[in-house]
């Protein structure tokens, strides 16, 4: 099993037994089986919701409900002058047009969203802020070259890389150091074959944050107020290259 092989069955599988015994002998790739484990144990964690015990009986109950309900408003309808019920389905359909179109307007295709989603990961990580043992480049490529993807340098010591769910996508987080503090990064893999988007840039009472589309992966920046993200974004985004 060569490299390429090796890390798409672990990103495929990380419980793979062929998988784990090609890293038997390998430190670097134990690290990654290790992390990608504990990321999917994460994952499943997520979403193992118990089903409360009377579920069945208050479907039940509501379907009765909604059968009664059903039956009384026919028994109205009956009543109605015929425009009125020529005008009801109207009204009906234009609500479900006018919500799906806010749907749509304000669903993940808003870059906006996806500002919001990573403020709140960088405040539900804020530990990670504080953190100061440096992470070498190597361990931080170890975990891109799962997304095709290598970095040739970073503009100040990462001191914090792993793995995250970004929007349900299994994404790179990392935190390097600058003069103006702490500055998060998050490469999120996209099935575009070229970027369509445009930059993005957004901001809270405490941090800024811009998003640059890129050819497999967006980058996105987060950062203290008054932080010059556009020149970290430069050159992180210049450094980045795909395999």
């Amino acid at each position: 099993m060569d490299e390429l092989e090796f890390r798409r069955r672990l990103f495929a599988d990380p419980n793979d037994k062929d998988v784990i015994a090609q890293a038997d002998t390998d430190p670097a790739k134990q690290r990654l089986v290790k992390e990608m484990q504990d990321f999917d144990a994460t994952l499943h964690s997520a979403l193992d919701i118990s089903v409360p015990e009377d579920l069945a009986q208050k479907i039940l109950a509501k379907q009765q409900a909604d059968t009664e309900t059903s039956s009384k408003q026919s028994a109205e309808v009956k009543q109605l002058a015929w425009y009125r019920r020529f005008k009801a389905p109207l009204a009906t359909a234009a609500s479900a047009l006018l919500a799906v179109s806010l749907y749509f307007a304000t669903s993940v295709h808003a870059p906006l969203h996806a500002g919001e989603h990573a403020l709140e990961h960088v405040y539900y990580e804020a530990e990670a802020l504080a953190l100061t043992d440096e992470v070498q480049l190597q361990v931080v490529n170890e975990k891109l070259a799962m997304f095709g993807g290598k970095l040739e340098s970073m503009p100040g010591k990462v001191t914090y890389a792993t793995f995250c769910n970004f929007k349900g996508q299994r994404s790179l987080h990392l935190i390097f150091q600058s003069e103006h503090g702490p500055v998060t990064v998050f490469i999120v893999p996209t099935d575009r074959n070229e970027a369509t988007g445009t930059d993005e840039q957004f901001a809270d009472a405490r941090f800024s944050g811009s998003i640059k589309p890129g050819e497999r992966a967006d980058t996105i920046l987060v950062a203290n107020l008054n932080t010059p993200l556009e020149r970290y974004e430069t050159a992180v985004t210049e450094s980045l290259r795909w395999l």
